[in-house]
């Protein structure tokens, strides 16, 4: 049997150099908006401004989880007790920002109920005019931390941070409304409803970013047409047999797998590894080379042949 480890480098520093920065700059950003927007909804009685403020609290301490765990990556890439790098930090703080999303959807949720029930008088004109200034403050920090070259489908430390944008843009949006509905209609209940829509919508999305970040954290296995694809270069011809295949998240665009072959003339591990070599971001590959039938089993099974599905 042939145990073969290999690991093939790729350049992630510009992707991340393009998170670390956009984090930094967004998060001095948010926390100038932040303290004006809660003083602000304090002051002038508004609860979807005062939402809008302490949900932008969440995202100013989710913005700092993002950007510890790209300085604590780029200070670790090279360190040898990680066995497979420094990648999954990424999506642990992308958890991370998952549960404080959550957290703060429940709270908002629970104080628009609270003002719902018991009304306080607000300031529309003023209330109106900070919650302005803080979907401009988001839509400059969407801008920032826009899509690279579809980053946000294998970074979720950055995808975190640009959900939690997203949903500052959507509380700040549904302020302006509910302010803007009760100054010139009188419909002072829709500042607490909004309040309400705006933690069901927030809390869908980090739901969703939550369960993605834990299949990461879990190592659940890649996609279905991924190990499709590594079965077809392997067995191609039928001489060889994957008796067991796995292929799972390492880091952003990083994938690692370990291959169990069985075949009537083993080779040298690199001969299987050059055959899945093109398979975009896979990176960390293990083979083990069994000769067939498999010295373990019956001597009289038969090895596979070009009919093997």
């Amino acid at each position: 049997m042939h145990n073969h480890s290999c690991s093939c480098g790729h350049d992630h520093h510009h992707e991340a150099n393009h998170g670390e920065r956009g984090t930094r700059f967004v998060f001095w950003l948010t926390v100038v908006t932040m303290a004006a927007e809660i003083f602000s909804g304090w002051a002038f009685g508004s609860m979807a401004l005062l939402a809008d403020g302490w949900h932008m609290a969440s995202h100013a301490g989710a913005m700092a989880v993002a950007w510890f765990a790209y300085v604590w990556a780029r200070k670790n890439a090279d360190n040898p007790d990680l066995v497979f790098g420094a990648g999954k930090v990424n999506a642990l703080a992308g958890f991370a920002s998952a549960v404080g999303l959550i957290l703060v959807a429940l709270y908002m949720a629970g104080e628009s109920f609270t003002r719902l029930l018991s009304p306080v008088p607000i300031s529309f004109g003023p209330a109106t005019l900070v919650a302005v200034l803080g979907l401009i403050i988001n839509l400059v920090s969407a801008w920032w931390l826009r899509d690279e070259d579809h980053a946000h489908s294998h970074d979720h430390n950055l995808k975190a941070a640009y959900m939690h944008v997203l949903a500052d843009a959507l509380t700040s949006i549904l302020a302006i409304f509910a302010l803007l509905g009760g100054k010139y209609y009188g419909l002072n209940w829709l500042d607490p409803v909004m309040g309400i829509v705006g933690a069901l919508v927030i809390g869908r999305w980090a739901l969703g970013l939550l369960r993605e970040t834990a299949w990461v954290l879990l190592d659940h296995r890649a996609d279905k047409e991924l190990h499709a694809d590594i079965l077809r270069r392997i067995e191609d011809g039928g001489e060889v047999r994957v008796r067991d295949l796995y292929v799972w998240n390492v880091g952003p665009r990083r994938l690692a797998a370990h291959v169990t072959v069985e075949d009537r003339t083993p080779r040298p591990p690199e001969y299987y590894k050059d055959l899945v070599a093109e398979i975009t971001h896979l990176e960390h590959v293990t083979v083990e080379v069994h000769s067939c039938p498999c010295p373990a089993e019956s001597a009289d099974q038969e090895c596979p042949g070009a009919d093997h599905a």
